[in-house]
């Protein structure tokens, strides 16, 4: 019988690797066919096609490559700015054209890029928009450019910002799922899809508060952009007086109705092209590959820029994710090079481990230790557990709409028990030597004494997250627990309350940083982590390539699938960790 398996085990193997090589024989051709018949686009009297329509990374290359990634958005916030820079100063770019109907983005990469927008204005080149409709971002980005464009049956949707949360205890008591929360903070929200059917007056209260915030800063922008008093702005928000291309046009939020031709015609004209003239639209992929971006200066005099994005995880050296084996690596080579004269620490995370957050909180102070000035700079998030890791840094740096502090810890256990023995007919039994020798158990009821411990425990790493933003803030602890209590506030009201010192972007944080090491000029940026693609990777981005320009758009989500399908990622991420944990859970969607 051994023998037996053994041989079908081994025909098996025999019949896997086959199909497996044949996989990599298509795949390989695939590949092989798109980069020759691709060729190399000229950059001479080229208009960049600023499209957007996907996830932007901090750090280049730091995403899971997948169906929920297209090869486009493989380039990091940085390094696309950049390029727009670059594109400002190259002769051979002659506008911008930005295509987009709805964004991905967050709301910080949103106003980085529509800054870096803003400043390629000054080199008197045109910046155009067009699209078939405008979701509120898109517009909001859009807004920046010289002219809006908008297709004859399309919309503008500005209508406000607003948050719908599920919540999905009433689902849990009908399967038998109970979930037994601990947490410090009255405003800590991230367990209540779990433990009540509706929000909090306190979660109100914070979401009402930085949702104002956001919508003022959307407005100033888009009004200045617009010429538009702020009241008619708002008036066209509350009567949604852009929802057709008539009003949109009549209301002054888009200069005209054009089909696609059409408005090709304009940017032929503002190009400098003859009627007709085919226009050389080039992605901020295509010309990634064509300009020269380098970061001149010394290698005796480099700043560090450590990419801290996506969850905080223990033990999970995955790209996306902050975990303690990978980020330890990178802290301890750039204490062992005397070459590193300041570190920015780029966070865009909502947290998670609580024991990750510590120790690399820990090799923070180390870096600081050495003499070694650290400076933090705030993406679209750095809550909870990603702002405990930045807690220590010397200073701290945040674009306005950055959704911040959410200084808070939680833990939480399933019970499964009615599920099992009512819903599936599963009974236990247990035989302990001691009262706890079964702890913390997902088919027994906690005890009192288990409740008494995992409320010490996860009070005890709140008031040591408070004491490590005390330390690193300067301020004392009473203050900082009034600002605490797990409450999320916008980068702008942070600065206000001292959990921020500066408004600003990664650029303005990595001038900081060199002017207090004092190599203001002539420093190199050194970026980290180091990635490198896998084969695997190249493999999947080429074909996913080729499909795309074949028209292919089966791999692609919509907008409420991929809403849900990131939903159940974040939830699967908190159950799947343990111990306690300070992370924000709170899903925004800025449509």
């Amino acid at each position: 019988m051994k023998e037996f398996f053994r041989s079908m085990l081994g025909s098996c193997l025999g019949v896997f690797v086959a199909m497996l090589i044949v996989v990599i024989l298509i795949f390989g051709a695939g590949a092989a066919m798109s980069i020759s018949g691709k060729g190399v686009k000229s950059a001479e009297k080229g208009v960049l096609n600023l499209t957007l329509n996907h996830d932007i990374p901090e750090k280049s290359d730091n995403m899971e490559t997948g169906f929920m990634n297209p090869p486009e958005s493989s380039l990091g916030l940085r390094h696309m700015v950049r390029l727009i820079e670059q594109a400002a100063k190259d002769p051979n770019i002659k506008g911008v054209v930005i295509q987009a109907n709805s964004l991905q983005m967050g709301q910080a990469t949103l106003l980085q890029l529509r800054e870096a927008l803003k400043s390629f204005k000054t080199s008197d080149k045109f910046i155009y928009a067009y699209a078939d409709s405008y979701s509120q971002s898109a517009y909001y980005l859009a807004s920046v450019a010289d002219s809006i464009f908008l297709n004859p049956n399309g919309d503008v949707g500005l209508q406000g910002y607003g948050v719908v949360s599920p919540f999905f205890k009433g689902m849990l008591d009908k399967v038998g799922v109970n979930f037994e929360v601990f947490y410090a903070g009255d405003f800590k929200s991230a367990t209540e899809p779990l433990r009540r059917t509706d929000m909090s007056a306190e979660n109100r209260i914070q979401i009402k508060a930085f949702l104002n915030d956001m919508m003022g800063l959307m407005k100033r922008e888009v009004a200045a952009s617009r010429k538009l008093p702020l009241f008619e702005l708002d008036r066209i928000m509350t009567e949604l007086d852009g929802r057709s291309a008539s009003r949109a046009l009549q209301n002054k939020l888009v200069d005209e109705n054009l089909y696609w031709d059409q408005f090709e015609s304009r940017i032929r004209k503002a190009a400098g092209l003859e009627t007709n003239a085919k226009i050389n639209y080039l992605s901020i992929n295509d010309y990634d590959k064509m300009a020269e971006l380098s970061d001149k200066g010394k290698y005796s005099q480099k700043v560090a820029v450590v990419y801290a994005e996506g969850d905080v995880v223990y033990n999970n050296p995955s790209k996306g994710v902050i975990d303690n084996i990978k980020y330890q690596k990178i802290f301890d080579k750039i204490r062992r090079d005397d070459n590193i004269k300041a570190v920015v620490l780029r966070v865009n995370s909502g947290g998670g481990s609580a024991l990750t957050s510590d120790i690399l909180w820990r090799e923070i102070e180390l870096i600081k230790a050495k003499g070694i000035p650290v400076i933090a700079s705030f993406g679209d998030y750095a809550a909870s557990g990603g702002y405990y890791i930045a807690a220590g840094a010397d200073s701290i740096f945040a674009a306005p709409n950055t959704l911040t502090g959410s200084i808070g810890v939680f833990s939480m256990l399933p019970n499964v028990r009615k599920l099992a023995t009512d819903k599936l007919g599963i009974t236990f039994d247990t035989v302990k030597t001691h009262n706890l020798a079964v702890n913390l158990s997902t088919v027994y009821p906690l005890s009192d004494a288990e409740r008494r411990y995992m409320t010490e425990s996860t009070d005890d790493i709140y008031k040591q997250f408070l004491q490590r933003v005390a330390d690193g803030r300067g301020m004392p602890v009473d203050s900082v627990h009034k600002y605490a209590q797990g409450r999320v506030w916008t980068g702008k009201k942070a600065a206000t309350i001292g959990l921020v010192d500066e408004i600003g972007f990664l650029q303005d944080a990595i001038s900081a940083a060199a002017k207090k090491a004092g190599i203001a000029a002539d420093y190199k940026v050194v970026e980290y982590p180091k990635i490198a693609k896998t084969f695997w990777e190249e493999i999947l981005e080429s074909w996913a390539k080729q499909q795309a320009e074949e028209g292919e758009e089966s791999m692609k989500l919509n907008s409420e699938t991929r809403y849900l399908y990131d939903m159940y990622q974040k939830y699967k991420v908190v159950l799947q960790n343990e111990g306690v944990q300070a992370r924000m859970l709170l899903d925004v969607r800025f449509d």
